[in-house]
């Protein structure tokens, strides 16, 4: 009876990723940089957009309801 020993080394997806990443080439990296990069500006400019929407709706609504505010800065508090 013979007995096999196997040697499972586990790789999380984070680190297979980045041995893909490394192996690209420069200008393939820098795409794939540059599109990250890119998409995180975009939620960061969605989620500054839905914050201005939001303060400026509670606003007006507040304008349309005849609140006054004596201090402006209450209008865009969270």
């Amino acid at each position: 009876m013979a007995t096999s020993v196997t040697n499972q080394t586990t790789v999380s997806p984070t680190d297979a990723l980045w041995a893909l990443y490394q192996s690209q080439t420069k200008k393939v990296r820098k795409a794939f940089l540059l599109r990250i990069l890119s998409e995180e500006q975009e939620q960061l400019t969605r989620a500054q957009q839905a914050k201005v929407k939001g303060s400026l709706t509670r606003a007006f609504e507040e304008l349309r309801s005849g609140k006054v505010h004596p201090d402006a800065h209450k209008l865009f508090a969270e």
